[in-house]
């Protein structure tokens, strides 16, 4: 499966998430000061790696076009893993690396724009295809923002604020690619038809226009606040929309839904608390940064990539291994890869280890949850590497 490159981006993503999660439980028992190599691995390179996989998955097949050059992609793949590994060996021991970290990554991730701009423009009226693809450009472009930002600032040409650096690259990159595998991925895993592409696009320019003006007005001031409660706007009409999704009758029979879209459904609920935790954080300090970033970064994304995952994972190794065996005996569905049990079992596992650890600010014996999303995210990453052997 590994001839694939989506499925390297995602094991090399996979082995990322549980290195970052061992480094969160050191850095948590005390054992040692691991905070920027875990808060790196998960929200650098195991989130990077996965939106990177999906998006040479998804954008192809959105647009019915080829990959532009797979032979940059995978050179692309060997760049963007030797700079994070780079970077972890910069926070680690040597922090005169990080400015050649940085370069590495820099020039994988314009490689990856090239990738991602040419295979879009080679289809003409790409943008009428989906929403989801006005949401990938604009992430790549936020991606090359935050990283040459970082790099500014490291090499001491500008003053470098984390803040800044951090929501270029999680508001900017994350949360936009987010939006857009949400907007394409959940309506077809629900059996449904998107309620509203017109709010789509009405999101798409509320959530551009406020991601800007927080990045402009620096993480404080009126119109700090007044980005956020655009964003918060924005926000809420993209869960609207696809709670309307959610709710309408699907045509056909009706069937179970896809444990896929179950895992998006609730990281659409953390999405909600988190962005409306952000706001009241900005305007009364409640109930916290902490609380904001993991609600959203943890339960919104996470939950999103997991769900992404258990399609995209099962599906390609079907149509690689089990594709020409339809109409035989005992030939397999997709959903046959995966064990279903342990699949719920997971979702009610990350739920409330999310929920916990997300709300242990405001009440501590809460984080006693947390090692339930150590266990969950181990076995997850084991059933993914066992369908992929299927």
């Amino acid at each position: 499966m590994l001839h694939l490159l989506p499925v390297r981006f995602f094991c090399a993503a996979l082995l990322y998430m549980l290195a970052g999660v061992f480094a969160g439980a050191a850095d948590a028992l005390g054992a040692v000061s691991l905070r920027a190599v875990h808060t790196h691995l998960l929200a650098g390179a195991f989130f990077t790696l996965v939106i990177m996989g999906a998006m040479y998955q998804l954008l192809p097949t959105i647009i019915g076009a080829r990959l532009h050059s797979r032979r940059l992609a995978e050179l692309q793949f060997v760049l963007v893993n030797a700079g994070f590994i780079l970077l972890f060996y910069a926070f680690l021991s040597n922090t005169s690396a990080l400015l050649i970290a940085g370069a590495v990554l820099l020039v994988s991730f314009i490689m990856f724009a090239i990738e991602i701009f040419a295979t879009a423009l080679s289809v003409p009226e790409f943008y009428r295809r989906s929403i989801a693809i006005w949401f990938f450009l604009v992430a790549v472009i936020y991606l090359l923002a935050g990283s040459a930002y970082a790099i500014a600032g490291i090499a001491g040409v500008v003053g470098f604020s984390p803040m800044l650096h951090a929501h270029l690259l999680t508001l900017g990159f994350v949360a936009f690619t987010n939006f857009g595998g949400l907007y394409e991925l959940f309506p077809m895993l629900s059996l449904r038809q998107l309620h509203s592409r017109r709010l789509a696009e009405v999101h798409f320019v509320l959530a551009v226009l406020s991601a800007t003006g927080m990045f402009l007005s620096s993480g404080s001031g009126m119109l700090f606040i007044a980005s956020s409660a655009l964003f918060l706007a924005g926000f809420y009409l993209f869960a609207y929309n696809l709670a309307r999704t959610y709710f309408s009758k699907p045509p056909g029979q009706q069937v179970e839904m896809d444990i896929s879209a179950r895992f998006m459904a609730y990281a659409l609920a953390f999405g909600v608390a988190g962005v409306t935790a952000g706001f009241t954080t900005a305007l009364f300090g409640f109930p916290g940064s902490f609380t904001h970033v993991h609600l959203v970064l943890a339960g919104w994304v996470g939950l999103t990539i997991v769900g992404a995952l258990y399609h995209i994972i099962p599906m390609l190794t079907w149509l690689e291994k089990h594709s020409s065996k339809v109409g035989q005996p005992g030939a397999p569905l997709i959903q046959d890869l995966y064990s279903k049990p342990l699949a719920k079992a997971l979702l009610i596992l990350m739920n409330l280890g999310f929920a916990g650890f997300a709300f242990s600010s405001i009440f501590e014996p809460l984080a006693l949850l947390a090692p339930l999303l150590a266990v969950a995210f181990l076995l997850f990453a084991m059933e993914m590497f066992i369908v992929l052997r299927r």
